[in-house]
């Protein structure tokens, strides 16, 4: 099953330079990364994350 997930980054960027834009986008890949890690387990497996602090 596939998921489609949305996010809204809060905040403005003011005189963005490529540092910046990167540092955010290497901040993001790791995001979806870490989401998709996570949809990838059943919800019993879900369930044991949750009790461990994952």
């Amino acid at each position: 099953m596939q998921k489609e997930v949305q996010i809204c980054v809060v905040g403005k960027v003011f005189r963005p330079n490529k540092s910046k834009v990167l540092a955010l986008n290497k901040t993001l890949r790791e995001y979806f990364k870490l989401v998709k890690w996570y949809l990838s387990y059943n919800s019993t497996s879900k369930k044991f994350l949750h009790e461990k602090c994952y």
